[in-house]
């Protein structure tokens, strides 16, 4: 396999990769935890196939050093370029979004737990007898 078809293979595998970002995108916003899970699993399979096609693309610039200068893989390269940093740009937002989504949890843990501890206090100093005193008569 040529050095130009193994780049086409990740171009193509790297635009599968960004509309499952997208769509992971969507569902995290939409707090569908089953199926952006299900996104991550098959950004992985991807992720893994990029990654045999890259030693193998390697390994086929080691015996054709005079590709290297071919105006076709530079065109790819960039193409495969801007694809990643859209990929990541949308990794960022999910992320982004987690985080702060982490946050919140963790505030409404702690309030969750103040308003506990004031029920246990409030409970424990109504067990003392309550005396109304008159001193008027």
């Amino acid at each position: 396999m040529e050095a130009t078809d193994i780049l086409l293979m990740n171009y193509n595998l790297f635009q599968k990769m960004k509309v499952l970002a997208e769509k992971q995108e969507k569902v995290i916003f939409d707090e569908h935890m089953d199926e952006f899970n299900n996104l991550t699993s098959q950004r992985e399979r991807i992720k893994r196939e990029i990654t045999a096609n890259s030693r193998q693309y390697e390994s086929e610039m080691k015996n054709l050093s005079h590709e290297k200068g071919n105006k076709k893989i530079r065109t790819i390269s960039v193409e495969i370029s801007e694809l990643i940093k859209s990929i990541q740009e949308t990794d960022k937002r999910i992320e982004e979004f987690i985080t702060s989504r982490k946050v919140a949890l963790l505030d409404d843990i702690k309030n969750i737990k103040k308003g506990q501890s004031a029920i246990r206090r409030y409970a424990n100093g109504s067990n003392k007898n309550s005396r109304f005193l008159d001193r008027k008569g």
